[in-house]
């Protein structure tokens, strides 16, 4: 019996992109004999014409499944709605601007029966990006290599193949934004690594922002993987504390051996750095604070306006 295979795209307002990832992926998955597939489109509420193109589309294309959730609710919890719907014996997510080229599909599921691996995850050996946008991935990745508690692979990101059992894992976590790449690093099993070059985008531009970047990393990749940030906290203190303790004796010392004007230049310049760094670190904790507001709430991660394709 054949297996199946999931292809799962989380996009949003990708209407010059959708044509081109039907051709080039079923496609390549057409060449694969030994597996049956099905292609999830979870649509974030566009608000161009992507959604009638892929309804368009599904009417020709028997394999073609559409989610289209209520509102935008964001790139991982479409991708947690099209795993909790897909029927596969395992899953691929793919970026729908096919940056991650659909070439190495083949190869990662070669791997998956014949290796019977669990996780197959991808890692970009170069990347078609500008210089600001390189010099912050490897900020990002550094600090989170050095203070998160999973192993992290520098430049491997959610084009992945995921099993079954994997799969029935991750769908278990009911956290805001389940970050894919991570939580499939944290669930474990059997994983190997494939290497490749990332292309340019087909048609169009990326969706994220610098700010959705930043936002990305500390509430979504650093603050539900590590505790660094609190932990920083401790530790500052403790080395302020020693500080301010040096400089007030200091500072009794001097008053008593008869110094009549002690300098304020150095309690001035301690003040605006130590003033600095708590701002700093208040910003971080309420980071934390905002996180565990929203987790305690339990909200859906998303809500399906309509299902299409689905049997």
């Amino acid at each position: 019996m054949k297996k199946k295979i999931s292809i799962i795209f989380s996009f949003y307002n990708e209407e010059k992109n959708i044509l081109n990832s039907i051709k080039k992926i079923s496609n390549e998955l057409e060449k694969i004999k030994k597996i049956n597939y099905e292609l999830i489109y979870v649509n974030d509420c566009s608000i161009d014409n992507s959604l009638k193109i892929l309804i368009n589309e599904s009417k020709k294309n028997k394999n073609i499944r559409i989610i289209n959730l209520s509102r935008r609710f964001g790139h991982m919890p479409g991708i947690m709605a099209g795993l909790k719907n897909c029927r596969g014996d395992a899953a691929i997510y793919i970026d729908i601007d096919l940056q991650d080229p659909p070439s190495v599909i083949s190869k990662m599921i070669t791997l998956w029966i014949e290796d019977n691996c669990d996780v197959i995850f991808t890692t970009r050996i170069d990347r078609q990006e500008g210089f600001l946008m390189k010099i912050l991935n490897k900020i990002g990745y550094f600090v989170l290599k050095k203070t998160s508690f999973i192993n992290i692979s520098k430049d491997s990101g959610d084009f992945r193949l995921i099993s079954r059992r994997v799969i029935n894992e991750y769908v278990k976590f009911n956290e805001i934004n389940p970050f894919f790449r991570f939580i499939t690093d944290f669930i474990g099993f059997k994983k190997k690594q494939v290497f490749y070059r990332r292309e340019k985008r087909f048609k169009g531009k990326s969706k994220f922002s610098f700010y959705q970047i930043f936002y990305q990393f500390f509430e979504i990749a650093l603050m539900p993987f590590s505790n660094f940030p609190v932990r920083f906290s401790l530790i500052f203190g403790l080395f302020s504390f020693s500080i301010s303790s040096f400089i007030l004796l200091r500072t009794l010392y001097l008053h008593f051996d008869g110094v009549a004007l002690i300098g304020t230049t150095s309690i001035f310049v301690a003040i605006l750095i130590f003033g600095s760094v708590q701002s700093l670190i208040l910003g971080l904790l309420s980071i934390y604070i905002g996180s565990i507001y929203m987790e305690t709430k339990k909200r859906p991660i998303y809500i399906i306006d309509k299902k299409i394709g689905f049997k």
